[in-house]
């Protein structure tokens, strides 16, 4: 079982963390206190069912006796009282989304079948209809937190920026409750429209943005004063081949240094991201995975090349997950320098798990540590160098190469 386990959170890390403007469906949300009084009534419904079978000695594994006796009273109540007929199968549904959402969890929830179904057909596509955000919910505002936008995008063009929180999407307000059906919402079919009320700096501000076939480049590349600038948008679609063809060519040009930035970028697939860092690190382990039972698994660079050139990674408040683990690497190995301001704090995997053909449970397993054993989960990364940027300047997306104090201090170290 163990083995199994370990072999269901390998082959997940792979999946974390997908930006979150693609992550999974939550439709029909319901309140959490009416999901747990529903939870309540289908757990008794079941207790109900499975006590003749089981016999009055049955004993669960996750209720006491007492429990299960206040259940069973609760359904006998509504059973006799309730005025209305009712689907049990949609009970059941509701219950299950209930409890999940009970937990509080952003990144735990249920996909009912028919989403699941559509979750496990879509697989990776480098295009989707949308507006071109990366978003994370944001606990402090209980809104949508725009990590970054994706270049050329109709997020982008209408003027929306990293660091503008999504309060509203059309007519839901978004909470932790509606976060996920917030994001759906967003997405939509091709050329329709959709309206965000936004918080920037407690400015409120209105946007209509059309949605769009949206096509994501990933990398761009230019050479600085004889210095190789990588800049990486989000760990997705092919990273690692995008990246190590625009790093080869850099290197090819015998560029004197490397700037990784990852500034905005909210994470992707942690797999391509220790691929990326096969080209720089040397060997060492750069991650550890740690689950409930404290299971560990460790991952390692291969040390198969590195960087013998100066390295820098610059990173921001935007920066999470998989950025936060490329960042953390490349400082722990101490084969390069980190700069700019504290990151996101993005640190944990989830995994899929199946309900027998019912739909499936999303739900948090594994947290990351970085090789200091620093938990990146609500801590993020601290830089080497900590560099701000003027208020005004520091949820851009592009700034002027002389604006730009964190650029300039990495291409000043990197020189060095």
């Amino acid at each position: 079982m163990e083995e199994d386990n370990n072999k269901i959170l390998e082959e997940n890390i792979e999946k974390e963390n997908k930006s979150l403007n693609k992550s999974k469906i939550i439709t029909n949300a319901i309140t959490i206190a009416i999901a747990i009084v529903i939870s309540v009534v289908v757990l008794v419904a079941l207790y109900i069912v499975i006590r003749p079978v089981l016999g009055d000695n049955y004993e669960s594994k996750i209720f006491t006796k007492e429990q299960l006796e206040r259940l069973e009273e609760a359904a006998k109540i509504i059973d006799s009282d309730y005025l209305y007929d009712y689907d049990k199968e949609k009970l059941i549904d509701g219950a299950i989304d209930g409890m999940v959402n009970s937990l509080e969890n952003v990144y735990t929830y249920y996909e009912f079948e028919d989403e699941y179904q559509d979750s496990q057909n879509s697989g990776d596509k480098s295009n989707y209809i949308g507006i071109g955000v990366h978003l994370v919910y944001d606990p402090k505002t209980e809104g949508i937190r725009v990590l970054g936008t994706i270049p050329n995008s109709p997020a982008e063009d209408i003027g929306i920026k990293s660091g503008d929180i999504i309060l509203k999407v059309d007519d839901l307000y978004v909470s932790l409750d509606t976060y996920m059906q917030a994001v759906n919402a967003i997405k939509g079919e091709e050329n329709t429209k959709v309206k965000l009320a936004i918080l920037r700096n407690n400015e409120p501000l209105e946007f209509e943005v059309e949605r769009k076939s949206i096509i994501e480049n990933n990398v761009y590349t230019e050479i600085i004063d004889d210095i190789g600038y990588i800049k990486v948008y989000s760990f997705e679609n092919g990273i690692y081949n995008q990246f190590k063809t625009e790093y080869k060519k850099l290197r090819d040009q015998n560029v004197k240094g490397i700037i990784v930035d990852l500034r905005n970028n909210p994470g992707g697939l942690v797999y391509d991201t220790l691929q990326m860092l096969n080209l720089l690190l040397p060997k060492a382990d750069v991650l550890r995975l740690v689950d409930k039972q404290n299971r560990v698994q460790l991952y390692q660079t291969d040390d198969t090349e590195q960087i013998d050139i100066p390295l820098a990674v610059l990173v921001n408040q935007n920066s999470a997950s998989a950025s936060e683990i490329f960042a953390s690497a490349v400082k722990d190995s101490g084969k390069g320098i980190v700069i700019g301001t504290k990151t996101f704090g993005k640190g944990v995997v989830q995994y899929v798990k199946e309900i027998k053909g019912h739909g499936a449970i999303s739900i948090v397993a594994a947290q990351y540590f970085t090789p200091s054993g620093v938990v990146i989960q609500d801590n993020g990364i601290e830089p080497d160098i900590v560099v701000e940027l003027p208020d005004e300047l520091k949820n851009n997306q592009y700034i002027e190469k002389d604006q730009d104090l964190q650029l300039q201090e990495a291409l000043k170290k990197v020189k060095q």
